[in-house]
C-alpha cells in the first residue's frame, strides 16, 4: 500500500474524527485471558478495533482487499477508530470480558480505501495555481519559464489523494485577462469567476512558495473560494528534492482545508465521544449532567460507571465537535484528549 496514504492519518485524525456516522459502528464482544486483567483488556481493545475495522471494511470492499487490510498493524488501525464504547464489562484475575461498540471514522476509511484502489468513489476536482518567489527581492512568478515551483507541480501530473484530484493550472488559463502572479495572490472576484468558469469548478487553491534567505521554503496555501489560508515551512536539509517535499505536504494541507470547508458548510454530522469527569460530589455531577443535556447539540448523556471521584460517560451529539467544546468552555469546563476518550474538568 502506498506510504503517501498513511501520511494522511495523523493530520486528519484530530480534525475530522467527529465525522464518523452511526452506521460505521460495530458491536463487538470480547473474552480475553492474559497474564493479568490489564494485559487482557489491552489485548481485547486491539482485537475489538481490528475486528470492527475488518467487518465494516467487508461491507465496502471485497474479501481480497479485506485480507490486505488485515496486514495493517494495530497502531495503523487505531487511527481509524473514533471511539470505543463500553456497554458492559467484567474485569477480574487474568480475564477481561466485555460488550463493546467500536465506532470508526467514515471519512478516513473511505478515503484510505479509495486511495488504495479498493473502492470506487466520486472524486472532487481541485485546481492548483503555483506562484513562486525565488528570493526576497524578486517579483513573484506564475507563467514565467523560471517558475520552477510550477514546473515541479506540472511534472506530477494529475495528483490523486483520497477522493480528491488536483490539477495544476495549464496554458489555456493564460487567455484570462489580468491573470498573473500578483492577481493570483490577491485574487478579486473577477479573476476568481473567470478561472471558475474556464475550470468548470470554483475549488481553486493558490500555493505560494517563497525561498527564504537560509534556503528554506515557506509555503502559503490559499483557499480562494472560502478565503482561508494556512502555511508551513520545508527546511533545506539537503535531503531530497525540497520541491517534492513541499508538494507532498501542500497536497495534505489542501486536503485538510477542503474537508474543513465541506464540514463547516454541512455541519449535519453526528458523533459520540467517551469522557471522564472528575467530580467533587454527586451533586456536582448531577448539575453538570443536567447542564450538558440541555445543550442544543447534545442528543444524550449515557452514564457508564461511577467511582473514585470520577464518572465515565458518553456524549452523543450532532453538528461540529468544536461547537460542543466551545459550549462546554462557556460552562467553565475544559477537555483533554486521552487514548480513546476525553478528560473533562
Amino acid at each position: 500500500m502506498r506510504k503517501f496514504g498513511l501520511l494522511l492519518f495523523t493530520g486528519l485524525f484530530m480534525a475530522f474524527s467527529a465525522q464518523a456516522k452511526l452506521q460505521f459502528a460495530a458491536p463487538i464482544d470480547v473474552d480475553i485471558t492474559a497474564e493479568d486483567a490489564v494485559q487482557a483488556k489491552e489485548q481485547a481493545m486491539r482485537q475489538a478495533q481490528r475486528q470492527a475495522f475488518l467487518e465494516i471494511a467487508g461491507k465496502l470492499t471485497d474479501d481480497e482487499n479485506v485480507a490486505k487490510l488485515n496486514e495493517l498493524t494495530d497502531d495503523e488501525i487505531v487511527h481509524f477508530v473514533q471511539s470505543v464504547g463500553v456497554n458492559d464489562e467484567k474485569i477480574g484475575g487474568n480475564k477481561y470480558v466485555a460488550s463493546l461498540t467500536v465506532q470508526l471514522d467514515e471519512a478516513l476509511m473511505r478515503d484510505y480505501l479509495a486511495e488504495n484502489g479498493m473502492i470506487e468513489v466520486e472524486t472532487t476536482e481541485l485546481l492548483v495555481i503555483p506562484v513562486f518567489k525565488p528570493q526576497n527581492n524578486y517579483t513573484p512568478l506564475l507563467w514565467e519559464s523560471d517558475n520552477v515551483w510550477r514546473q515541479n507541480w506540472n511534472a506530477k501530473g494529475l495528483i490523486k489523494f483520497g477522493t480528491m484530484q488536483m490539477r495544476t493550472i495549464g496554458e489555456r488559463f493564460r487567455q484570462i485577462d489580468r491573470l498573473n502572479a500578483e492577481t493570483a495572490l490577491y485574487m478579486d472576484s473577477g479573476i476568481f469567476d473567470a478561472i471558475s468558469n474556464l475550470n468548470s469548478s470554483d475549488k481553486i487553491y493558490v500555493v505560494y512558495a517563497q525561498t527564504m534567505p537560509n534556503g528554506d521554503l515557506k509555503i502559503t496555501v490559499k483557499d480562494e473560494k472560502n478565503k482561508n489560508e494556512d502555511s508551513f515551512t520545508i527546511l533545506d536539509d539537503a535531503s531530497g528534492n525540497i520541491f517534492d517535499k513541499a508538494i507532498e505536504k501542500s497536497v495534505m494541507f489542501i486536503s485538510n482545508m477542503e474537508r474543513r470547508a465541506t464540514y463547516t458548510a454541512n455541519p449535519t454530522t453526528a458523533g459520540t465521544i467517551n469522557a471522564v469527569y472528575m467530580y467533587s460530589d454527586m451533586k456536582d455531577w448531577l448539575t453538570k449532567n443536567n447542564t450538558l443535556t440541555n445543550l442544543p447539540m447534545v442528543e444524550a448523556i449515557d452514564t457508564k460507571s461511577f467511582g473514585g471521584g470520577k464518572v465515565n460517560f458518553s456524549i452523543r451529539y450532532t453538528g461540529a465537535l468544536d461547537d460542543l467544546w466551545q459550549a462546554m468552555q462557556e460552562m467553565g469546563l475544559s477537555h483533554e484528549a486521552a487514548d480513546n476518550y476525553y478528560i473533562i474538568r
